[in-house]
């Protein structure tokens, strides 16, 4: 039997002690290593061969201590470690962007833990597993980013990097008028009233 090994990206450990105990009563999985950043996971990663990464699963919080967990999944794929993110945020906006950043797969931490070993195992094969209640809420955000111009989506990230709208202009060098109007037609597009109801896709 092929043993998969996982790496646990997660600055909580506890979560990482809760991986640890579920996978213990499987015959196939094993918690390897436990890391807090993406500079651990690397140090982790250098000293081991092409053929025992093909065997690991890194899985990687999207929101780590002190940076994205997305870095770090984008650094990890570079060098063949499938990653599967992991996470209590479940916006279906995030799993939008698990696949934009050609990462394998998406689970939240409130998964059942038969979907969660499915997902391990998917990735293991290099195949793509998204949590399967999360699937609708990504193809409807998938549908609404694909109507969105250059610059309403240059805007809506960093809408989702909640900076207000004074600081946006800035950033585009373009007036706070000229932000709020293409804020607005987001707002539209989400059918959506406010940032509150947007940070639901994002």
């Amino acid at each position: 039997m092929r043993m998969i090994s996982v790496i646990s990206i997660d600055d909580h450990e506890m979560i990482s002690l809760g991986l640890e105990q579920v996978f213990s009563e499987t015959e196939d999985i094993q918690v390897c290593h436990f890391c807090k950043t993406k500079d651990e996971a690397a140090a982790f990663i250098g000293s081991k061969s092409p053929e025992e990464l093909s065997r690991t699963v890194a899985m990687v919080d999207i929101k780590l201590e002190t940076e994205s967990g997305f870095d770090a999944a984008d650094f990890l794929v570079r060098r063949g470690v499938n990653c599967l993110m992991y996470s209590s945020f479940s916006n279906a906006g995030f799993v939008v962007k698990t696949m934009e950043h050609k990462i394998k797969g998406f689970v939240s931490k409130n998964a059942r833990k038969a979907e969660m070993l499915d997902a391990v195992r998917t990735v293991a094969r290099g195949g793509t597993y998204i949590q399967k209640d999360l699937i609708p809420g990504m193809m409807y955000v998938s549908s609404i980013l694909v109507s969105l111009t250059k610059k309403e989506r240059e805007l809506l990230d960093l809408i989702s990097e909640h900076l207000p709208n004074e600081i946006i202009a800035s950033r585009l060098g373009i007036s706070k008028r000229t932000v709020e109007n293409y804020v607005s037609r987001i707002f539209d597009k989400f059918n959506v009233k406010n940032r509150y109801e947007l940070g639901r896709y994002l």
